[in-house]
C-alpha cells in the first residue's frame, strides 16, 4: 500500500515518515528527491523547488508515474500489507485522487500548521539560513495560508487532515494512527470516487 503524506513545508511530514520507518519498518522517500532530479535533468518541464503555485501541478504526472512504479514493486498479497511511504509538498488531494483512480492501493493523511510562527521556522535547520526577519514572517504566513487551504480541501474531499498547531507531538501521533487505521482497513483505503479532480 502506498502511504501518501502531504502538506506545506516544515509542518512534520518527514517526521511522520520517520515514525513509520522506525516503528514499523516502512520505507519511504521524500518527493524533494523527485523534484530535484526533474529540476536538474529536465528543466523544460518546470518542476522546481520553491513556493510557486504551479509546483504540485507540474510535478503531478511524474509523481504518479513514480507511485505506479513503487506499487508495481509491492507485494499486494502480504500480511501485514507491504507498504511504502511517500511524503512531500507535491503530494496533494488531487494526487491521491488520481492514484486511486489508477487503481493504486492508497492510504493518505495531510498535515498542516495554521499556527506557524517565524520562531518555529527558525528551528528548521538550514532551511532559511541567512534570511531576514521579514522573510521568516512572510514564509510563516504562507505556511499558515497553505495549511488552511489544505484543511478546507481535505474536508471537502473527505480526506484526513491533522493540524499540528495545537500540539506537534500529539498531532503527529494522530496522523500516524490515521495511516495505521487505513492500513488495517485494507487496500484501496482511499477510493477513486472520494476526490474530485
Amino acid at each position: 500500500m502506498l502511504l501518501l503524506i502531504g502538506g506545506p513545508p516544515r509542518v512534520g511530514k518527514s517526521t511522520l515518515a520517520w515514525m513509520l520507518l522506525e516503528r514499523d519498518g516502512i520505507p519511504g522517500c521524500p518527493t524533494d528527491a523527485l523534484v530535484s532530479m526533474l529540476g536538474q535533468a529536465a528543466p523544460e518541464h518546470g518542476v522546481r523547488h520553491g513556493m510557486h503555485p504551479d509546483k504540485a501541478e507540474s510535478a503531478r504526472p511524474f509523481l504518479l508515474a513514480f507511485l505506479e512504479a513503487i506499487a508495481d514493486g509491492l507485494d499486494h498479497e502480504s500480511d501485514p500489507p507491504d507498504c511504502y511511504a511517500v511524503e512531500g509538498d507535491v503530494v496533494t488531494p488531487a494526487v491521491v485522487g488520481s492514484a486511486a483512480a489508477l487503481g493504486l492501493p492508497v492510504a493518505a493523511v495531510f498535515v498542516g500548521n495554521t499556527g506557524m510562527t517565524p520562531e518555529l521556522l527558525r528551528t528548521a535547520p538550514h532551511w532559511l539560513d541567512g534570511e531576514d526577519d521579514a522573510t521568516y514572517r512572510q514564509v510563516a504566513s504562507w505556511i499558515r495560508e497553505q495549511s488552511a487551504a489544505l484543511r478546507d480541501t481535505c474536508a471537502a474531499a473527505g480526506l484526513p487532515y491533522v493540524d499540528l498547531s495545537t500540539g506537534f507531538d500529539t498531532g503527529l501521533e494522530d496522523a500516524y494512527a490515521t495511516l495505521l487505521g487505513q492500513i488495517r482497513a485494507g487496500s484501496h483505503a482511499v477510493g477513486a470516487g472520494d476526490i474530485d479532480e
